[in-house]
């Protein structure tokens, strides 16, 4: 049978004592009652409550003064204690660290929050257990509620975050957060962005981490500063183009000139038109320093829109030079040294629909022939584009069917990513081969991503406006892999892109 939990009404107000205590008991609870802060802190040692509401009008002792002795006694220390006022001076409640409730009371959020609280003080019970892993859902346990548990705490182990086909990690030790992931972001930068996360599921491994720390915050300040960089992203975000648009440097721009830390970072990146959310993703400063950068420089006219913006790229606007350069030395340090590289992008589909699709819809690619051998064996090279000439990608298929499997493996090599074009059995299997196997990212294209690809490691694949957006994204992907968490058997980062 399940315990009673017990609420402490501390409040001199009768009227909204006894609204309040019907509705407790009606979701079954039990409530104990006290006039003033004295008599509140004779039960609270004696009947030792799970909650207590303690009213800011009580007399002979105040809220500060009574959490202060409650937290100075083994008996009564961990007792939340939430305080409810009529003020609509918030700076009135920073003593009690489980919050505030205004009156009027609205029933409904006394009630959310209440339950809040027990389900976190269950989280900090397992925590507590340092062999124990625990999991749940963000829903009902917020990340900032789970980084400060485990900063009472003092736990040392990491905390695994899901949501959708999104992957993060923050990593702590003895309390403090040492560490963040997501996608190719680590560090604070990553730290921020989960905090914003209030949907999905967690998973905290206990466990010791020997890896130098990227974070040398205290934990509160750490939530703090997350918090507040939230709400300055969210102030900045609806006056900036959509993460899509591709931005690019005013041409009479002098980058020669001194510039701030992050403003050169920024600069930089835009030699080359990137999209805005390229661009977060590549700069290390702090999404806020970033977007803050970005809104000055496009207000000053030095950042506008590429003039092509909403049309499709062509095969020279993928990656730029220094891109073509790096993936071009990525691609050789396996290989003879060779004036020209050849990358390979494999398309997973069912007949010929799909190579032909691949055909119409790049521009640039080059077919072999006008009926290319390799879409009526289906296997071979489809076409070739040239992005520079020192670099080239070949688009090829492979045989889905299980006979020909020996023959993937060889096949392969030089391989930077898969393409998956519809849902069927045989191509979802080879491209599932191409995710685990060869660990190269998939973009799935104009549908869900089918169950057997959740959990592919090869990270983060930008979904574009079309089909040569995908490209560049996985074009930049090659270049920058997501690292695989420790402890976590993949990362899945497939995007879906619009057909």
């Amino acid at each position: 049978m399940a315990q009673v939990r017990k609420i402490l009404i501390a409040d001199p107000d009768l009227d909204s004592v006894r609204a309040l205590s019907r509705a407790l008991r009606t979701k079954g609870y039990q409530v104990h009652y006290a006039p003033d802060g004295s008599r509140a802190l004779e039960v609270a040692v004696l009947r030792h409550p799970d909650l207590t509401l303690f009213d800011e009008a009580c007399r002979l002792l105040d809220a500060r003064t009574f959490v202060q002795i409650l937290r100075t006694n083994p008996r009564t220390e961990d007792i939340p204690v939430v305080l409810t006022t009529s003020s609509m001076d918030t700076d009135r409640a920073r003593g009690p660290r489980d919050g505030m409730l205004r009156k009027p009371f609205n029933l409904d959020e006394v009630l959310s929050r209440i339950e809040h609280i027990f389900r976190r003080n269950e989280a900090a019970k397992d925590l507590k257990s340092e062999q124990q892993e625990i999991e749940g859902s963000l829903s009902q346990l917020s990340i900032p509620d789970l980084m400060q548990i485990l900063g009472m705490n003092k736990r040392n182990g990491r905390l695994s975050l899901e949501r959708g086909s999104e992957r993060g990690e923050i990593t702590v030790s003895d309390g403090r957060t040492v560490n963040a992931r997501l996608g190719r972001v680590e560090g604070e930068k990553a730290l921020f962005r989960l905090l914003s996360w209030t949907e999905g599921n967690f998973t905290f491994t206990p466990g010791t981490n020997a890896a130098r720390p990227r974070i040398n915050r205290a934990m509160d300040d750490a939530l703090l500063e997350g918090m507040r960089q939230s709400d300055e992203v969210n102030r900045l975000l609806p006056n900036l183009p959509p993460r899509h648009t591709r931005l690019m440097l005013a041409p009479e721009v002098d980058l020669s000139e001194a510039q701030h830390p992050v403003t050169a970072q920024v600069m930089e990146l835009l030699r080359q038109p990137r999209a805005l959310g390229e661009v977060l993703d590549l700069a290390p400063a702090t999404d806020m320093e970033v977007l803050g950068v970005l809104s000055t420089l496009l207000q000053k006219g030095v950042a506008r829109p590429t003039e092509s913006e909403g049309q499709n790229l062509g095969a020279g606007d993928l990656i730029g030079a220094a891109e073509v350069h790096a993936l071009r030395g990525r691609l050789l340090r396996t290989r003879a040294p060779a004036r020209v590289a050849t990358a390979k992008v494999f398309v997973c589909g069912s007949g010929s629909s799909a190579a032909r699709r691949i055909l119409a819809r790049v521009p640039g690619l080059e077919a072999l022939s006008a009926d290319p051998t390799a879409v009526k064996s289906g296997f071979g090279t489809l076409g070739r584009l040239e992005l520079s000439d020192v670099l080239n990608v070949d688009f090829c298929v492979l045989p889905p069917a299980e006979a020909a499997r020996p023959l993937w493996r060889p096949f392969s090599a030089g391989a930077i990513g898969a393409l998956l074009m519809d849902n069927s059995e045989p191509a979802v299997k080879l491209a599932h081969y191409l995710a685990w196997e060869v660990r190269i990212p998939i973009v799935v294209v104009g549908t869900e991503v089918p169950s057997p690809l959740l959990g592919a490691p090869a990270g983060a694949i930008a979904p574009g406006e079309d089909l040569t957006q995908a490209l560049r994204a996985m074009l930049i992907q090659a270049l920058n892999p997501a690292p695989t968490l420790p402890g976590v058997s993949q990362v899945q980062r497939a995007a879906v892109v619009p057909p």
